[in-house]
């Protein structure tokens, strides 16, 4: 792994002992379950699994991680991108980057399990500070991406390949994208921003 900035990466034989923030609250709501991570309705009825299928198995990788839920957070939050991607024949990685008036930081995460099953526990973490450069370079990628206004679902599913869901949160409003093995175009280069950033290797294409 190469990156830019202070890091701290942990190989992990147990459980996590890099520790993330925790889950922000809102009053009468816990942040800590499926329901909380990812708001209910969010996935249409088109899609392969059911909407409450789809959030449970999104949300285990982040329950196992001990990940804070984007969609809760209060609106004076630090404004912060997700992407989870999930792949049968790989481990699945959280990528996570907060901006606040301190700068902007990165928390990377590898887990144990393959795609849709058992999450497992996590195998890595890496924490690191971005540059002002790489945080302007998100931003931009989003921009180019225009994550806040593309749909939340896309119309290609599938078995072999990936799943790219990538969340967003700032001022008290939340979108998540979700695509299958996106080939090409900006929301896959939005994507492979991530792990750019993270210093961890791409997923190959078709993944």
């Amino acid at each position: 792994m190469t990156g830019k900035g202070w890091r701290a990466v942990i190989i992990l034989g147990g459980f996590a002992l890099l520790g993330l923030a925790g889950c922000a609250q809102t009053p009468g709501r816990s942040c800590a379950d499926e329901a909380s991570y990812f708001p209910a309705g969010l996935f249409p009825s088109q899609y392969p699994a059911s909407d409450e299928l789809r959030r449970r198995r999104y949300a285990a990788p982040l329950q196992r991680l001990g990940e804070p839920s984007l969609a809760c957070a209060p609106a004076e939050a630090a404004e912060s991108y997700r992407l989870l991607w999930l792949n049968n024949l790989a481990h699945p990685v959280v990528i996570r980057v907060t901006a606040d008036g301190e700068g902007a930081t990165l928390a990377a995460a590898q887990l144990s399990g393959w795609g849709w099953a058992e999450p497992g526990e996590p195998l890595a973490r890496s924490l690191q500070r971005l540059t002002a450069e790489d945080w302007q370079r998100l931003r931009k990628a989003l921009q180019r991406a225009d994550f806040w206004h593309l749909p939340t679902s896309g119309t290609l599913y599938g078995v072999h390949g990936g799943q790219w869901v990538i969340e967003g949160q700032r001022g008290g409003h939340y979108h998540l994208v979700d695509r299958w093995s996106p080939a090409a175009g900006e929301f896959r280069e939005l994507g492979e921003l991530f792990f750019d950033l993270a210093g961890w290797l791409r997923p190959e294409p078709g993944q």
